[in-house]
């Protein structure tokens, strides 16, 4: 098929029809063996010459709205000034007849063209390169025009309908080629996309199949669980049961209930950490099928939920005790003046009794328990009340020394050896009347777990924040009650309220501090108060 142009400036061999097609066949075969856009264009650009007069190609796509028209490839053998990246309105364009209905264009005069339409940027900038013909072709895909493809020679009247029969089939390639790399750049924006949620995704996310092994372990998983992904793939998922011996009856409870189901929305349980940590799951697990709508296994997405639960806990008993408080208070105010009534016509009785008197002494208990009720009463009270410091400059070693003396004179205190190490000028902006409330509440609970004398020491440490650690040589706590030592009305004395300690943790709280504990059985107590400065 000879396609020698007309005219002395352009002249081309008569090519037989075998190699082009045996050029079309090689472009099909790179296009289809997988070759990018841009190497399928840069083939393209160096074999055709051979068949077409050109000396520069270029490649424009439509946005998604099919509006605007974009250069993404194009190749010159000289200076380009219309380049990729460059953008112009469809509507109203010389260019629109070929995007919005497919047609071809041959502009054998481009300078010409030009003085017709001067309006024409892209013209322009074309003749500017040196460009005096073009060849422009729609790219077609099912019928619908995706772009233009664009040839342009220096040579004035260089193009024959015979290039234009023999551009199409290789540019009807080359469309296929570009919508089939959108497609997957499409799949590929989508993967990393699903991939990227996968990853960071706060919550675990695992898949597994349907005899319980993990199959999938993203970036959530290893922070709530702790184990890296090779540490669990294939494994069963019961090694995040936390109690042995019901990881397989409850894994498949499950499994059957999503297979039943579809799904299993909110179910909480405790799961076990690397470490050993027992934390509450909350987990949400969808069946997965295959094409065939087999049960394949399930994904779940898992939330670490354990400090929400203790969120919710200590609410409830934060509005418990706002409840038991007001009681208290209520009740306090109607025992406190009976009380006190009470306690002063017992005391006349008493002074009417000789001393010789055996009643005497059973008066004397009365007293004794009419105290013990005043006491409960205060601590009632003082529970009840909103704890709101008076905030001054103390020194923190004496409100301790201070403590210490006003309970140095009871009995039990002086078989114990008390010493206070640091603190000393440690200046502190606190409320120096209730910290020493705690102190004494510490003090008397060291003093009366050491009732055979001991050691009562005091360390002050001094950094971002002050940490003050009463440290017994008593008997130590007994594990099961460690946990509720601040419990409102728990005590493990004969004779205590059960709520110094209480107390002491609003106090310390009210300043903004915290107050734990660490105990050894048989070997003492340290009492932990860490304020802020």
């Amino acid at each position: 098929m000879p396609l020698a142009p007309s005219g002395k400036h352009a002249t081309l061999p008569v090519i037989p029809p075998s190699g082009e097609l045996r050029l079309l066949n090689e472009i099909i075969q790179k296009i289809n063996s997988g070759m990018s856009l841009d190497e399928v264009f840069n083939l393209i650009y160096d074999r055709l010459r051979e068949f077409v007069p050109y000396h520069r190609i270029a490649v424009a796509l439509v946005d998604p709205k099919r509006e605007i028209l974009s250069i993404t490839a194009a190749k010159s053998d000289g200076k380009m000034v219309l380049t990729r990246g460059y953008t112009g309105v469809i509507a109203g364009s010389s260019l629109e007849p070929l995007v919005r209905e497919g047609r071809t264009r041959i502009i054998n005069d481009l300078q010409e063209y030009l003085a017709r339409k001067p309006s024409s940027d892209s013209t322009r900038l074309i003749v500017k390169e040196g460009m005096r013909s073009s060849l422009t072709l729609p790219l077609l895909v099912e019928g619908q025009p995706i772009g233009v493809m664009f040839f342009s020679s220096r040579l004035p009247d260089a193009y024959r309908p015979a290039h234009e029969e023999f551009l199409r089939g290789i540019v009807g390639h080359v469309a296929m080629a570009i919508e089939r790399s959108r497609l997957m750049d499409a799949l590929r924006e989508k993967s990393d996309y699903l991939e990227n949620i996968l990853n960071n995704s706060t919550d675990a996310i695992v898949v597994v199949d349907m005899e319980n092994r993990i199959r999938t372990w993203n970036e959530g998983a290893r922070r709530i669980f702790g184990y890296d992904e090779s540490e669990v793939l294939g494994k069963h998922v019961g090694m995040l049961v936390a109690e042995e011996g019901q990881s397989e009856e409850e894994m498949n409870r499950i499994r059957d209930q999503v297979e039943r189901d579809g799904f299993l929305k909110d179910y909480e349980c405790v799961r076990r950490t690397k470490d050993g940590r027992k934390i509450i799951s909350s987990i949400t697990s969808t069946l997965l099928r295959d094409k065939q709508g087999r049960a394949i296994g399930r994904s779940s997405i898992v939330r670490d939920v354990t400090r929400l639960r203790k969120l919710q806990e200590d609410l409830v008993k934060s509005q418990s005790l706002a409840a038991v408080g007001e009681l208290a208070a209520t009740v306090a105010h109607e025992i406190k003046n009976p009380l006190a009534g009470i306690s002063g016509a017992i005391q006349v009785l008493e002074d009417a009794i000789p001393r010789s008197d055996p009643r005497r002494s059973v008066v004397g208990e009365i007293l004794e328990q009419i105290r013990r009720l005043d006491n409960t009463v205060r601590d009632l009270l003082a529970f009840s009340r909103p704890t709101a410091p008076v905030r001054q400059e103390i020194d923190v070693g004496e409100t301790l020394a201070r403590a210490w003396s006003l309970l140095a004179p009871q009995p039990g205190a002086s078989e114990v050896r008390f010493a206070i190490a640091g603190g000393e000028g440690m200046r502190l902006l606190a409320d120096a009347h209730l910290l020493e409330q705690v102190w004494i509440n510490l003090f008397q609970n060291a003093i009366e777990a050491m009732p055979r004398g001991g050691e009562l020491r005091v360390l002050v440490h001094d950094g971002e924040s002050i940490r003050i650690e009463v440290r017994d040589t008593g008997s130590g706590i007994d594990a099961a009650h460690v946990g509720k030592l601040f419990r409102p009305f728990f005590s493990t004395k004969t004779r205590g309220t059960g709520l110094g300690l209480a107390i002491s943790r609003k106090i310390v709280e009210a300043h903004g501090g915290s107050i734990w504990f660490a105990t050894r059985p048989g070997i003492g107590t340290s009492v932990f108060v860490e304020l802020p400065q």
